[in-house]
């Protein structure tokens, strides 16, 4: 069945005046519809305009973002409190009683890829209500559907499951890291403090030269470095070197890469290189080697303190998109140096911790691809 002849499938109301003093009726945005099929209610702004009932929100009413960055994205309305609808937000409202909401969900959870291909426009993308009614839905008997619907649900929740453990190992080392060290700046615990580059023998930026189809090294861009200190080799590059422009690029364990050039939310992630083989980094990327008073695993976890990242957000220089924090401003960031022995039990708790955390995140990458692959097989 087409998807209008299950839902009602139409947009938002173009409301002339909005109020930050919660006068009237929050108002629900394509802002407000997070990436993770949820809602942000906290942060609405209001209206006093006098609209239409069928733009008023109700439970279980499905919301997607029709343009922009952020054109495909679902929410999925859990409140039973009234709220106004927005122009360029998709209401998809069930009138079809034999099928379940849920089952819409991740009918159109699955057509999200779709929805950005078919958007249009070159500085803002849009997609119509009408074309997304057109989708043709998958339909069996209702039994059959509710099954599906409760085992992606079933499904679902294990997956939320193991990222909430993966989320309290990381919020486990970091409350041991400010447990054994105090705070960054703060320096509760009187350690020694000196400037970063008192603490380093070498500080050197990547190349520029591009990526080469089949080249002989692992090319390490600014995207593969993760915003809690770790690596994400899924999309990787290759380069290869002459020797010589080798030594300068290249990356071996227990060296510390410092993102220096990103958005402003990202710059300066940080992680330490604990892999075996030799890697090469990219100009966006620094690449630190420590003095032997300092453990790599202790220098990363520091600068991946939530003070240490808002310090690094005041001391980038140009614009939002683009910010960038220089080899020398780095180095002139304090850093406090406890026993050396200290930092080498923190690694090792790291390790003991990430071992645990390992295991979770297979068995939270098996669950996805079974997902995905259900995914697939009901809705094509």
């Amino acid at each position: 069945m087409k998807l209008n002849e299950i839902c009602e499938v139409y947009s938002g109301y173009a409301i002339k005046e909005f109020n930050n003093i919660k006068k009237g009726l929050p108002v629900i945005k394509i802002g407000n519809i997070l990436t993770d099929g949820t809602l942000n209610l906290g942060e609405c702004q209001f209206s006093t305009e006098d609209i239409n009932e069928k733009y008023h929100s109700k439970k279980g009413d499905i919301y997607v973002a029709l343009s922009g960055a952020t054109t495909g994205k679902l929410g999925i309305m859990e409140d039973e409190k009234k709220y106004i609808i927005n122009q360029r937000v998709g209401i998809i409202r069930l009138k079809q009683k034999s099928v379940s909401q849920s089952y819409i969900k991740f009918f159109l959870l699955k057509q999200t890829e779709r929805i950005i291909d078919e958007a249009t426009g070159c500085a803002q993308p849009n997609i119509s209500p009408k074309q997304i009614g057109e989708y043709d839905v998958p339909v069996f008997p209702e039994k059959e559907m509710l099954q599906i619907s409760d085992i992606l649900n079933n499904i679902v929740c294990v997956i939320k499951h193991y990222k909430a453990m993966i989320k309290k190992y990381d919020d486990l080392i970091k409350a041991r890291f400010i447990e054994m060290f105090g705070r960054p700046f703060i320096n509760n615990l009187k350690w020694e403090s000196k400037q970063i580059k008192n603490v380093v023998n070498e500080v050197k930026y990547g190349t520029s030269k591009p990526s080469v189809e089949n080249g002989e090294y692992k090319y390490l861009r600014m995207n593969n470095l993760t915003y809690d200190g770790r690596f994400d080799l899924t999309d990787l590059k290759f380069i290869s070197l002459d020797n010589d422009e080798l030594e300068k690029c290249v990356v071996r364990k227990g060296d510390v890469l410092f993102n220096r050039t990103n958005s402003l939310d990202l710059i300066g992630k940080t992680a330490d290189f604990d892999f075996d083989e030799d890697m090469v980094i990219a100009g966006y990327i620094i690449r630190i080697r420590l003095k032997e008073t300092i453990v790599p695993k202790f220098f990363s976890m520091y600068m991946n303190t939530d003070e240490v990242k808002l310090h690094l957000r005041t001391i980038a220089k140009g614009a939002v998109n683009q910010a960038n924090i220089n080899a020398q401003e780095l180095q002139g960031i304090p850093i406090y140096i406890p026993p050396i022995e200290l930092q080498k039990q923190f690694a090792d708790f790291v390790r003991q911790v990430d071992k645990s955390r390992e295991e979770v995140k297979r068995s939270l990458e098996k669950t996805q691809q079974l997902y995905d692959s259900l995914m697939q097989e009901y809705f094509g």
